[in-house]
């Protein structure tokens, strides 16, 4: 018998929606329970570490989106063959969730103005050492962000990227890298997480400052 699946996360993409890719690539179903913020109060306790993402399987509760994916990943086909493959998706990986996290710190999202200010400085310097190495791996890669082959860590890529974009009001700092580009080319053309995408919730009916969806290039 299958396990049952059930991610739990909030009701947008932050750290969930790559996960959300892996079952939608595989064709594994799952139940995608979305937690509003006003539920969140009386939801935290429920949680093992009182945050989220949370992956139950038959009941079992499983923590950190990263560890979730890499676990998914290797149901998937998505996985690295060897040790040094899985390395460069997780590297990939990392470097994606520090720039995501970057945006944020540095987005209208940040009510402190001064720490706004200062983290958005870093966020750039970070900008300008991460995206020329990621481009590079892309190229090496033909089009894939960690390695010669498609892997989870490309849908950590593309909802960064959608993310970022809208953290920053619709401003696209991929747009010189025609290689990086070609990742996200690659990846919205993938039937199974085309087809996502397109019936996935509007997250704008949400989160306001999410500008940019991935459906409106498909």
């Amino acid at each position: 018998m299958a396990p049952n699946y059930k991610l739990i996360y909030f009701d947008n993409t932050g750290k969930a929606e790559a996960i959300r890719m892996i079952f939608a690539y595989a064709g594994i179903p799952f139940q995608d329970e979305r937690i509003l913020r006003a539920e969140w109060d009386k939801f935290k306790s429920t949680t093992p570490l009182g945050q989220l993402p949370v992956l139950e399987i038959d009941g079992r509760k499983m923590t950190q989106s990263t560890p979730i994916s890499r676990y998914l990943a290797n149901l998937a086909n998505l996985a690295g063959k060897t040790n040094e493959e899985n390395y460069e998706i997780d590297a990939a990986a990392e470097i994606l969730y520090d720039l995501l996290r970057g945006a944020y710190e540095s987005s209208h999202l940040e009510l402190n103005e001064e720490r706004r200010n200062i983290m958005r400085i870093k966020f750039e310097s970070m900008c300008s050492m991460a995206l020329p190495h990621l481009e590079t791996n892309a190229k090496k890669n033909g089009g894939y962000i960690a390695i010669k082959s498609v892997s989870w860590a490309d849908f950590v890529f593309i909802t960064a990227y959608e993310n970022i974009r809208s953290l920053l009001n619709g401003k696209d700092i991929f747009a010189s890298y025609p290689n990086l580009l070609k990742v996200k080319e690659n990846v919205m053309k993938i039937p199974s997480i085309k087809n996502y995408i397109k019936k996935r919730p509007r997250i704008s009916a949400t989160r306001p400052w999410f500008v940019y969806d991935l459906r409106d290039e498909l």
